[in-house]
């Protein structure tokens, strides 16, 4: 079984090194655009730890990410 390597940054744990928010606190992102990254990213993962890893990363591109993709999914 492999095991999952963790690295801290900025008192919070990094399971996805290598993403554009490694650098990033939580407190610096929209807590809805938080709370909607990490219903929409579980549809690649059932961890919430990593889909806020990934929803912080789309954020730090466009701070109004999911509020862009739900107009866009709207059609």
């Amino acid at each position: 079984m492999m095991r999952r390597r963790r690295f801290r940054l900025l008192e919070r744990e990094d399971v996805l090194p290598g993403g554009k928010a490694d650098d990033a606190d939580e407190s610096e992102f929209d807590p809805i655009q938080i709370k909607q990254g990490i219903r929409i990213e579980r549809e690649h993962t059932k961890d919430d730890k990593v889909a806020k890893e990934i929803a912080m990363d789309h954020l730090r591109e466009d701070p109004r990410y999911y509020s862009l993709l739900r107009l866009i999914h709207k059609d």
